[in-house]
C-alpha cells in the first residue's frame, strides 16, 4: 500500500505540476491502482487470483482507481473511489483536466451497457 501512495502523490505531484491542461475523453478498463501497480499484467480485471472482487474492495477501502486504455496508458482518475468500486474491471469513460495522462477531478464518467453509455452520477466531492 505504501508503494502506491508513494506511485500515486508522485503522479498527482507531476500533473500538478504541468504547464498545460487539456480537456479530453479517455476510455478504458477500470482498474484498482493498489493491485495494477503490484502486477500490471495479472490485475486488470476485478478477481484479483483466488480474492473475488478483489479490486472492488480496494475501491471500497478508498484505494484509487484508474483507466487503463487498449493503448495500455493507464490514468489515475481523481474522485471518491468508493463511488466507482462497483465499475472496477468495465469499460468507463472519462471526460475531464488531463495533466500528464492524470485525470483531475473529471467532469462526467459514463460506463458501458450493452451499445449504449450510461452516466454516473460523481455528486459532489465533499
Amino acid at each position: 500500500m505504501t508503494l502506491v501512495i508513494a506511485v500515486f502523490a508522485f503522479t498527482i505531484g507531476i500533473g500538478v505540476s504541468s504547464a498545460s491542461d487539456d480537456e479530453k475523453t479517455i476510455e478504458g478498463i477500470l482498474v484498482d491502482t493498489d493491485c495494477y501497480f503490484a502486477s500490471p499484467a495479472l490485475h486488470t480485471g476485478n478477481d484479483h487470483g483466488q480474492v473475488k472482487r478483489c479490486g472492488t474492495l480496494c475501491a471500497k477501502m478508498g484505494k484509487p482507481v484508474g483507466l487503463l486504455t487498449a493503448e495500455g496508458k493507464f490514468s489515475v482518475l481523481v474522485v471518491a473511489s468508493p463511488r466507482l468500486a462497483d465499475y472496477i474491471g468495465q469499460t468507463l469513460r472519462a471526460t475531464g483536466t488531463i495533466r500528464n495522462r492524470v485525470l483531475l477531478l473529471p467532469t462526467k464518467l459514463e460506463f458501458r451497457e450493452g451499445e449504449t453509455w450510461k452516466e454516473i452520477r460523481l455528486g459532489s466531492m465533499k
